[in-house]
């Protein structure tokens, strides 16, 4: 395909040996995620989150523009249950309308998370994620962009706010397998387990450590934008279990987040597991809000991951960060 292409005449291109489903789907969100990077530049910061606020509003919009589309069911992150649109449509929706919106009045960026599944399966939200037709991500910042995957290659479209088209901007993304960057919430370590402590360790020492190599380390509280990082630079992303109460199976939500996220980094060339070796697109869900750990990014930094929680990697009990006496304890 041709940079520059806009995302309509990319979906008619994949429509003609796929699904029209699919691409009416993608079309309703792509247009709806053009109106709310408008509404993002136009409202007060402070109205970003809340039923009352831009998050309803823009989930009000979602939930009306793919009425007009063959959507069987739509799971919103903020819902219960999933909500029947067209008994007789042919897909399940899972969607997050504005993932980071609670950071909006900090004008850090924001994102939209979505997923398809069939819906003949019944039970589309407990299949594993490799069920998904197609999945991606808007990440709302000095740009709106679009990662998309439909039919096994990751791409980005960028939004051109004077039309309101997304143009195709990154064709057949590709994550190298590699790179000295990665993403955690470091003011939750001390609930960490000790094998993502002694990673993140052992990157902080950098050279002197047993990687032997300088890491930078970046995080922002919007999915969305950790995820398009991941695309753009590689560097690994990641949101463990924590000991903390109602934090031991992760934060991240299976169905409306993971999974979606996990589709788009293994078509464009990495990986996506809950920190261990499962990667994510083979986990069924048991509920439709199941939070899992997870780990997403480069494949060798994410297997890296891997090998600290199954005993070959792990150097915590001589840590100088996290250690019995270390820099953060007396």
């Amino acid at each position: 395909m041709q940079f520059g292409t806009p995302l309509g005449a990319c979906l008619a291109g994949e429509e003609g040996g796929g699904d029209r489903a699919v691409a009416a789907v993608l079309t309703a969100l792509a247009a709806v995620a053009a109106e709310t990077s408008a509404l993002l530049r136009t409202v007060r910061p402070e109205s970003g989150s809340g039923p009352n606020g831009l998050e309803g509003a823009v989930r009000a919009r979602f939930t009306a523009a793919l009425r007009d589309t063959p959507t069987a069911l739509l799971a919103l992150r903020e819902a219960e249950g999933a909500e029947v649109l067209d008994p007789g449509g042919a897909l399940a929706v899972a969607l997050a309308p504005l993932d980071g919106a609670d950071t909006l009045d900090g004008n850090m960026p924001a994102g939209t998370i979505f997923s398809l599944r069939p819906a003949a399966d019944g039970e589309a939200f407990r299949q594993p994620g490799r069920r998904q037709l197609a999945a991606g991500f808007v990440t709302y910042g000095p740009r709106t962009d679009l990662a998309l995957t439909w039919g096994g290659v990751a791409r980005i479209f960028t939004l051109d706010p004077a039309s309101g088209v997304f143009h195709l901007s990154r064709d057949a993304v590709a994550i190298p397998p590699t790179s000295p960057l990665y993403g955690i919430d470091a003011a939750n370590a001390r609930f960490w387990e000790a094998p993502m402590r002694a990673f993140v360790d052992d990157c902080l020492r950098g050279l002197d450590g047993p990687r032997g190599q300088d890491f930078a380390m970046a995080w922002c509280a919007s999915l969305a934008a950790g995820a398009h990082r991941v695309l753009s630079r590689g560097g690994v992303q990641m949101m463990p279990a924590e000991s903390r109460r109602g934090r031991a199976n992760g934060p991240t939500r299976l169905v409306h987040e993971a999974a979606a996220i996990a589709l788009v980094m293994e078509a464009a060339g990495g990986a996506a597991t809950d920190g261990r070796d499962s990667p994510i697109l083979d986990r069924a869900a048991l509920d439709l809000h199941q939070r899992t750990p997870f780990v997403f990014g480069s494949a060798e930094e994410v297997a890296c991951v891997g090998k600290y929680h199954d005993g070959r990697r792990h150097t915590g009990a001589r840590s100088p960060l996290f250690g019995q006496r270390g820099l953060l304890r007396a």
